[in-house]
């Protein structure tokens, strides 16, 4: 590995380019002829609603106290070498508390959500004793991403588990949901004598060959039925991106409108009931318009087949021994049934959650922090 040397970072965006966006958004062309009366959300974003944001972006929106408020988060960045792959630069959140024991833990995001997902557990969890990593994964953000075809999760599990050893971790946690769940779940397959325990929100595995024939919770089926809503009609947006990315990269890195509409789609259509303000919708959207989406797409295209399928880094074992737990919100869109995860990880806690959607870091961040400490605390070994 290089010599660790992280920088300090903080968010920086050209004038021109705030320029260039405002004047995208003043001459935005919006579908005509579409009846708002009689298309619902279920037919995609509204023109109303897509209306209303643009309006509010250009005549309320204030990027520049966003970003103070984004800056106040301890950033780096590191240059970080990985085989025959190169040479990455590695963003990376890292605030550690203030006693020397604290446990570091590695937090992952996954899309269409970002660093920041850290941002409303991070003071809860750093007052609770944690040192809390929380990287742009590999390819969103301000991480840059592999440069040939093939980089799979297992190798961004390879890139974050160097940034660990290199900021002096030799033994932690890691929580992840989304494709942080995947690549975390491939890190423990991958490095089990570092990682102590193992926290997600969502878990990838296969259905067991007998799964209509098992018993299921009241909110196990609720969940199986939420799973069967997400994949029949809002899981199109993964087929392209996994299919075409760099395609649609075309549309969505010139078209802020378009990436505003892509985002707040999912945001909103996958949540409970939290109430995301227009501001957090944009700037979210603005997390992956300014340094461009199109390789955080490309993780679609290199890993989505390997989620389904239950591929895992080559060389390794199905079976977690690492002791594992797992939050289950209600409202998530991919949460299967406590049986189908033992059948792959050393489940010792679960969780079940009246409320909360795919994004708890956001939605219910007093219950998945509480989740966290508990369990991470409980399984620490000094």
């Amino acid at each position: 590995m290089l010599h660790f040397y992280p920088k300090r970072f903080e968010i920086d965006v050209h004038v021109e380019d705030l320029e260039l966006l405002h004047k995208k958004l003043q001459f935005a062309r919006l579908p005509i002829g579409d009846s708002e009366s009689t298309w619902g959300e279920d037919n995609g974003i509204t023109v109303a609603f897509m209306r209303s944001l643009i309006e509010y972006w250009l005549q309320e929106y204030d990027w520049a106290s966003e970003k103070r408020k984004i800056n106040e988060l301890p950033q780096f960045n590191v240059k970080i070498e990985l085989g025959d792959w190169g040479i990455f630069d590695i963003h990376f959140v890292h605030a550690p508390c203030e006693k020397k024991t604290g446990i570091p833990l590695l937090y992952l995001h996954g899309w269409p959500g970002n660093f920041t997902e850290v941002q409303n557990i991070l003071e809860p969890l750093r007052s609770a004793g944690y040192h809390v990593v929380a990287p742009s994964l590999p390819g969103f953000g301000f991480s840059s991403y592999a440069t040939k075809q093939g980089f799979k999760n297992w190798h961004s599990a390879e890139l974050v588990h160097r940034l660990m050893i290199g900021l002096g971790y030799e033994r932690y946690v890691v929580a992840g949901g989304d494709w942080g769940a995947m690549i975390a779940s491939s890190m423990v397959r991958l490095y089990p004598e570092f990682i102590q325990a193992l926290h997600l929100t969502n878990v990838f595995v296969k259905p067991p060959e007998n799964s209509s024939a098992l018993e299921y919770s009241k909110f196990e089926q609720h969940s199986l039925s939420k799973m069967v809503w997400f994949q029949q009609g809002q899981a199109g947006y993964g087929q392209i991106q996994s299919t075409k990315p760099r395609t649609l990269g075309f549309a969505m890195h010139d078209s802020p409108v378009g990436m505003l509409a892509w985002m707040a789609d999912k945001l909103l259509m996958w949540r409970d009931d939290y109430q995301w303000t227009k501001d957090e919708i944009i700037t979210w959207t603005l997390l992956h318009y300014f340094p461009g989406p199109s390789t955080a797409f490309q993780m679609y295209f290199e890993n989505l087949s390997l989620a389904t399928s239950g591929e895992i880094p080559p060389g390794t074992e199905r079976y977690v021994k690492v002791p594992t737990a797992v939050s289950a919100f209600a409202e998530e869109v991919f949460m299967v049934p406590r049986s189908w995860a033992e059948k792959d990880f050393n489940i010792v806690e679960w969780q079940e959650h009246p409320k909360g959607g795919h994004f708890p870091g956001y939605e219910q961040p007093k219950e998945l922090s509480t989740d966290l400490d508990k369990f991470f605390k409980a399984q620490w070994k000094r």
